[in-house]
């Protein structure tokens, strides 16, 4: 079951680690509804590329990464906004 980003009136957004980076961003877009290597923005207003899904049976390898855009972060929290992590 999908949440719904608007039920309670707070945006919500995903942290991911885009095609080719070392650290997480927020997007307020959702990254599975993107082409893979799409280009999105993020909060920081970067833009970063929506990564390509990980095989069947594999470990995502952005599951490992714990940084963050602390940009992004300050954002997300000075609005308020809901987050959680997006791996593929």
């Amino acid at each position: 079951m999908l949440a719904n980003p608007y039920r309670d009136g707070t945006q919500e957004v995903y942290w991911i680690v885009g095609v080719g980076l070392t650290r997480r961003h927020a997007t307020a877009v959702r990254p599975g509804a993107q082409p893979a290597g799409e280009w999105i923005p993020a909060v920081c207003g970067v833009c970063v590329r929506v990564p390509f899904a990980t095989p069947h049976g594999r470990l995502p390898r952005s599951v490992l990464v714990t940084e963050r855009c602390r940009e992004c972060g300050d954002i997300v929290a000075d609005r308020g906004f809901r987050a959680r992590d997006w791996d593929f």
